[in-house]
């Protein structure tokens, strides 16, 4: 389904932190109308509230029906990455990896917008939570604690997508939003991490089931640690990480079921409540089936993993097919999962031609096929994102109750391993402890330390790690930016399968990447024009 963006008129960030030009309605944005005096009185109002800026900031993994904002689903943002080629009857995603997106992009507009709208949402209600009555004054401080950290949040998403932008810690009147001009990048740092320090004081450490998907202080600690590793800010990520370590709270996902990999189930109904989940969205990927299966089975196929994400696996022997040499690259290419001896991730994240998945042969080389490559709604590379696609889906694609992980306990480990490689600490025992416990998880071996000897090897082995565990999770970009990477793997050919028929491999598209532009998004256009202060991203 096709949802059209509607086009704004005045300054994003003025309308977005004001809902409007009247001053009337500043008081009357809230369900029924009626005036903040008389609104902020009940525990359910503070609730509905906070409901809605959950709803808002928990990225959803593929688009779901009812959603609007469709820039915040995270798995078809990889196809903006060397992860995947995106293709839909929605968004447009696919203009970016072209160097063909403008910063009149719906999706730029949206999320500039949205990340702003939640920002005021959360300020009025630290501006009138005190006058609420609650039975527990505790939960009611929690409640403020929510809301500041997920102010947080969305000052943290708009930093890693456009840089410096504005803090605001308050509902602005109509002349102060038209006008707002950027924080430097160590304000907005400062700020974000202050907040995140504050919440977490408050915050507890776990809830109850029911209400596991809220902010909690470890997710205060998670956010930290990718605010801090965006600037490369190491003794911080190590210090965050510690933190949420040695809450004991967290753990890898480990199968409960004989004979099931411990890393495919995580992401299916059996593992639908986990100890690896940081930060998630409810039912966040209700609309997986539909977005990402093959079209034999109802779905749209709406991101391709290209090669170079599926030979980024290792063999069972801990050997890239690439590290192996041109003779077994040209084996593992044609036949991805030959003699069953590669990394157990890929087998979990991708599915291939010649397989059959649920009761379907995907073949996408033989003319007139259903999943006949490059069709619309069909694979664009000959690969399909098997992640979050359970089978028990089939007959409700669109209407699943999975949720979506925003944040996990592997990330954060592989953040912290990171932190240690770059800080010139790559011996330090911790290490190769995260690296083999994420790799033992999926089926892999130990870290082979004959190989892997040097700072420089080893920060080649976890930047693939993290590369092939987060697959298709919404980290790529980010990676890529801190990293400065876009240069290498954003350029070029963006490639698939090889196709049998003529034994070469799909090109899907020519990727184009300017280093001294790509690598932050442009402020959308009606911004620009409607705040007088605001300055551009360079060669925007």
């Amino acid at each position: 389904m096709k949802h059209l963006h509607k086009k704004i008129f005045t300054g994003l960030l003025a309308s977005s932190l004001l809902f409007g030009c009247s001053k009337d309605y500043l008081e009357r944005d809230n369900p029924t109308a009626t005036t903040d005096d008389k609104w902020w009185r009940l525990e359910s109002d503070l609730f509905n509230y906070l409901e809605v800026i959950y709803n808002n900031q928990m990225s959803p993994g593929a688009l779901i029906t009812s959603s609007s904002y469709q820039a915040n689903c995270r798995m078809h943002m990889s196809g903006i990455t060397d992860e995947s080629v995106f293709r839909a009857n929605f968004g447009s995603w696919n203009s970016y990896p072209l160097g063909a997106v403008t910063t009149t992009d719906g999706y730029l507009s949206d999320t500039y917008r949205q990340n702003y709208k939640d920002i005021r949402n959360a300020s009025r209600i630290l501006e009138n939570y005190s006058r609420i009555y609650m039975e527990s004054a505790v939960v009611k401080e929690q409640r403020a604690a929510e809301a500041r950290a997920l102010r947080a949040r969305a000052h943290l998403n708009l930093f890693l997508f456009y840089g410096a932008i504005p803090i605001v810690s308050k509902s602005l009147e109509p002349a102060e939003g038209a006008s707002v001009p950027r924080n430097t990048a160590e304000e907005v740092v400062k700020f974000v991490s202050t907040e995140l320090d504050s919440a977490a004081e408050v915050l507890p450490t776990t809830y109850a089931s029911s209400e596991a998907y809220r902010i909690s202080k470890g997710a205060c600690y998670a956010m930290q640690v990718q605010l801090f590793l965006s600037v490369k800010n190491y003794p911080k990520v190590i210090e965050y990480a510690k933190k949420l370590i040695a809450l004991n709270v967290y753990d890898l996902h480990y199968s409960t079921t004989a004979g099931v990999n411990s890393y495919a189930q995580l992401f299916s109904y059996d593992a639908l409540e986990n100890k690896e989940r940081i930060m998630f969205r409810r039912t966040g990927n209700s609309g997986a089936f539909f977005r990402l299966a093959p079209k034999s089975l109802s779905g749209q196929a709406c991101n391709g993993p290209t090669a170079t994400m599926v030979n980024s696996y290792e063999t069972l022997q801990g050997k890239t097919p690439e590290e192996l040499g041109a003779d077994s690259l040209a084996v593992y290419w044609k036949n991805p999962l030959y003699k069953n001896n590669r990394d157990p991730r890929l087998a979990a994240s991708v599915l291939f031609p010649g397989q059959t998945f649920v009761n379907r042969l995907l073949d996408p080389f033989t003319s007139g096929s259903v999943d006949q490559i490059g069709a619309a709604q069909s694979t664009q590379t000959g690969y399909w994102v098997k992640k979050y696609l359970d089978p028990k889906d089939v007959s409700r694609n669109n209407s699943g109750t999975l949720n979506f992980m925003i944040t996990r306990y592997a990330e954060i480990l592989l953040s912290y391993v990171e932190a240690l490689v770059e800080s010139d600490d790559w011996q330090n025992p911790d290490v190769l402890l995260y690296l083999n416990k994420i790799r033992n998880r999926a089926g892999m071996p130990n870290v082979n330390t004959a190989v892997y000897n040097t700072q420089e090897k080893m920060r080649a082995l976890y930047r693939r790690e993290r590369k092939v565990e987060l697959a298709f999770e919404g980290t790529r970009l980010f990676d890529i930016r801190r990293w400065q990477i876009g240069a290498e793997v954003l350029n070029g050919p963006a490639m698939g399968a090889i196709n049998p028929n003529t034994n070469q491999p799909v090109i899907v598209e020519t990727r184009v990447f300017d280093a001294g532009r790509d690598y932050l998004w442009p402020i959308p256009l009606t911004e620009i024009n409607g705040n007088p202060a605001m300055v551009q991203n360079p060669k925007w």
